[in-house]
């Protein structure tokens, strides 16, 4: 488990950086370029294991605009980790409801407790509020993550993205 110490950024908001020199804060407006990068990357690259390239290429594929995704996560409690250079190395994305809709590593720094970092500071902001109950539809891939936080799968379905079916976990956390 990662050993994180909180740090007041210039921003006022509370950034946690850790022994793996990456830091944690809330996603920015001028981030969204990077994320959107990242989350290409991590479905084509880090997911090619566990999905048909056909299936990699519809999920990688945005249907709605930039903009469309800035706003999105600027709406939601999302995080980003970064390293000592500013570079995004990962995102978590939570909705209001508890719903985690997305959590992404870059592949290049996978194995480091990122998502894991991202994960648990996008729920203790959501139990900030008075949220309890967490579920997202995990990916093969990040399906573990969830279940080392504490997440149970309840079952699982294909669903579509875009022509392509993908398999995702229904997984619950409470508390």
């Amino acid at each position: 488990m990662l050993d994180p110490v909180d740090i007041p950024s210039s921003a006022g908001s509370c950034c946690v950086m850790n022994k793996h020199s990456f830091e944690i804060r809330r996603f920015r407006a001028a981030d969204v370029a990077a994320v959107a990068c990242l989350y290409r990357r991590a479905v084509r690259i880090g997911a090619a294991h566990a999905y048909p390239r056909t299936a990699l290429i519809a999920w990688a594929t945005p249907r709605q605009g930039i903009s469309f995704l800035r706003n999105r996560l600027l709406a939601t409690w999302t995080f980003v980790a970064t390293d000592v250079a500013g570079r995004v190395l990962g995102f978590c994305e939570v909705m209001q409801n508890g719903h985690v809709r997305m959590l992404f590593t870059d592949p290049t720094a996978t194995r480091r407790g990122i998502a894991t970092a991202l994960l648990d500071r996008g729920l203790a902001q959501a139990r900030a509020t008075g949220i309890r109950r967490f579920d997202t539809d995990a990916s093969r891939v990040s399906a573990p993550v969830f279940a080392r936080a504490g997440f149970r799968c309840t079952g699982r379905r294909m669903r579509g993205v875009s022509r392509a079916r993908l398999l995702s976990h229904r997984m619950i956390r409470r508390g």
